[in-house]
């Protein structure tokens, strides 16, 4: 396992400059928003990098090779996710420390307010590992690209026509919008949490029938 993720790591490592360019924008959203923009978007960038690291372990006959030593492939899921978590995690770390920097150099306070938020962004993440890594580990880098795309169109649309034809007081906006923080928060944890719990099994079937 702990070997997964350092070769995850070190594939991550080989697109520094891509995390440095990353880092540097969120650097200047930190100073040109007053919000926790930058926060969200480094946490889902970080991510998504973490996810890519799929690619570098098809490219080049890489699964074979990686099949050949002592793991299995419920280690290499179970290590994927793992990896891509901490990703995120750190991602959002960081991103904490930019925004906190960025407030202080430029004198304005750091409201408390704001950090209720910043953890918003956690199950945020979850639920995209949850979704792009059986993508990409079922359609490769390209085509889950295009089926990602397509998924997020077509949840837009259901979206769209929820709250175009059910009543305003049925509308999901409206029952929303009458529930407390906590309970809105604890739904959205709940949610992720399920998701991941979805993904997992079905990101395990895929690869155990990848044939080498």
């Amino acid at each position: 396992m702990r070997g997964l993720i350092e070769k995850d790591l070190c594939l991550l490592l080989q697109r520094s400059r891509v995390l440095f360019v990353m880092i540097a924008i969120g650097v200047l959203l930190g100073f040109s928003t007053d919000g926790s923009f930058v926060i969200g978007y480094l946490t889902m960038i970080c991510a998504i990098l973490t996810v890519g690291t799929i690619s570098y372990d098809e490219f080049d006959n890489g699964y074979p090779f990686l099949m050949t030593l002592p793991i299995t492939k419920k280690t290499y899921v179970v290590g994927k996710y793992l990896f891509c978590m901490l990703g995120g995690l750190t991602g959002w770390l960081i991103s904490i420390i930019i925004y906190i920097g960025c407030m202080l150099i430029k004198g304005n306070p750091v409201s408390v307010s704001v950090f209720a938020d910043v953890f918003a962004f956690i199950p945020i993440m979850m639920l995209i590992i949850a979704v792009m890594l059986p993508m990409q580990l079922k359609f490769g880098a390209e085509k889950s690209r295009i089926v990602l795309a397509v998924a997020v169109g077509g949840i837009w649309v259901v979206w769209y026509l929820l709250m175009r034809f059910l009543p305003d007081n049925a509308s999901i906006s409206a029952i929303i919008s009458g529930a407390d923080d906590l309970t809105v928060m604890m739904l959205i944890v709940l949610i992720c949490i399920g998701a991941l719990a979805v993904s997992y099994p079905i990101s395990l079937r895929i690869m155990e029938k990848k044939e080498y």
